[in-house]
């Protein structure tokens, strides 16, 4: 049986509709991060992925979101029974590392802000928001957030066309300039 966290990220992965076989491996990054991959596989047609990460999202704490989930056609298990974690394939992470840190305050409350709202531990300067699995509703509410925090009014469509941290942080030095 696998750990505490494990077995917590396996029963939110297993609850979504869909689903049929699960496995979680845990990882630690050089830079220190600790991170978990789903592995799951499809009982039937027709698996959302997408709705599948933002499930997660909402079902479990931040830290415990996987990184990645990776669609397999069965999971693998051992002749004992157990699954095989050697077996499982090596998850595809570009776009997710690696991480640029924010470098002034309005960088830094950006990066939080993407983080807080996509439901993720944290968000670097180039990390972007549609790969890390924001749609549409969650633009409109980090649009929202932005213009608060910032005293811009920033709107989604800014957030389709500077869809970083670093492109917003630059965009919202035009929005200023224009205002001037």
């Amino acid at each position: 049986m696998g750990s505490a966290p494990i077995d917590e990220v396996e029963s939110a992965l297993a609850a979504f509709p869909g689903v049929g076989g699960v496995a979680v491996t845990e990882h630690d990054s050089d830079d220190g991060d600790h991170y978990f991959i789903g592995y799951v596989a499809p009982k039937g047609a027709g698996l959302d992925v997408t709705e599948l990460h933002a499930y997660t999202r909402k079902a479990l704490p931040a830290a415990k979101t996987p990184t990645a989930i990776v669609v397999v056609d069965e999971i693998p298990v051992t002749t004992a029974g157990a699954v095989d974690l050697a077996a499982l394939p090596e998850p595809e992470l570009d776009g997710l590392l690696p991480y640029r840190a924010p470098a002034t305050a309005r960088q830094e409350l950006l990066c939080e802000l993407f983080a807080e709202v996509l439901g993720v531990v944290r968000c670097g300067l180039d990390n972007d928001f549609f790969d890390l699995g924001g749609r549409s509703v969650e633009a409109m509410i980090l649009a929202g957030r932005i213009s608060t925090a910032i005293g811009v009014r920033t709107s989604m469509a800014d957030l389709f066309k500077a869809p970083t941290a670093d492109e917003m942080d630059r965009r919202l030095d035009l929005k200023a300039d224009a205002r001037k």
